[in-house]
């Protein structure tokens, strides 16, 4: 079996996207160009940190890459034209910086590492995070993240903080906001890396498990108010209980079965 190439990958996107930013280069802005976790992707900038070529280095709370060789290169736009792997003419698509042979043979090994790793778990709440704290306007509270995201208050607020610990993003504690490092990620790229990251069963688990508690919470409540019901209004218990059963089914299956909440256009 040949060796997986969405590590070289990612090694040329750091090395080409640092060359046009004077040698430096955070792990998050590789997110808008790969369907692959932060974690996944430190682990790959880790890993060059140990020759002499890369250092890392913590630039204002933020974890950085110094790449020595393109220290003295003039900050320019990173636009390529040609696949930072095979060097096949690009599309010219924005944000497209690999064949789509390529593209495809990297999702292919994404999705057999999914098989016995936990990165799709990892990659969907760390692309939408990134997503939204870059698209925001500003001030970006976690309060405005939250009322876009998928999850809730308190799961956004341990996240952040988690990626704070992380180096991947800072916190202005005067007006408590999150600010990334300079980088751009639209919707289109966005909503590609997700719908892929998404077909894996253990980037939903959690998602799942927030729906189950809810449908479990409202229909909690409907039985509790049919059996109040049942004692003021003074109905017959049996007519009650099967009526709550039945309703409180009802709203379970449509609250576990509604199809994911899209983030809004921003």
């Amino acid at each position: 079996m040949s060796a997986p190439i969405w590590p070289v990958v990612t090694e040329n996107l750091a090395e080409q996207l640092s060359a046009s930013q004077g040698g430096i280069v955070h792990a998050a802005q590789l997110v808008p160009y790969l369907p692959v976790s932060l974690r996944l992707i430190e682990t790959t900038l880790e890993e060059l940190s140990e020759s002499a070529q890369v250092t890392k280095q913590i630039n204002d709370g933020l974890t950085a890459y110094l790449f020595k060789e393109s220290i003295d290169q003039a900050p320019h736009k990173f636009a390529p034209t040609h696949c930072i792997y095979s060097n096949e003419t690009l599309d010219g698509h924005e944000f497209t910086v690999i064949a789509p042979g390529i593209r495809k043979q990297v999702e292919a090994e994404l999705a057999e590492l999914a098989a016995g790793d936990v990165w799709p778990a990892n990659a969907v709440w760390e692309h939408e995070l990134i997503y939204l704290a870059n698209n925001l306007t500003a001030p970006v509270t976690a309060s405005k993240i939250a009322g876009h995201s998928r999850l809730s208050f308190k799961k956004v607020e341990q996240r952040l903080a988690e990626l704070k610990t992380r180096g991947i993003i800072q916190c202005d504690r005067k007006q408590s906001s999150w600010e990334l490092p300079p980088m751009r990620y639209p919707r289109p790229p966005y909503k590609r890396h997700d719908q892929f990251i998404r077909q894996f069963p253990g980037a939903l688990q959690e998602e799942t498990e927030l729906r189950l508690l809810k449908a479990l919470g409202f229909s909690l409540l409907i039985l509790l108010l049919c059996f109040a019901l049942a004692i003021t209004a003074k109905i017959p218990f049996p007519f009650v209980l099967f009526g709550g059963i039945a309703c409180a089914a009802i709203v379970f299956l449509k609250i576990f079965r509604a199809p994911p909440k899209p983030l809004p256009s921003i």
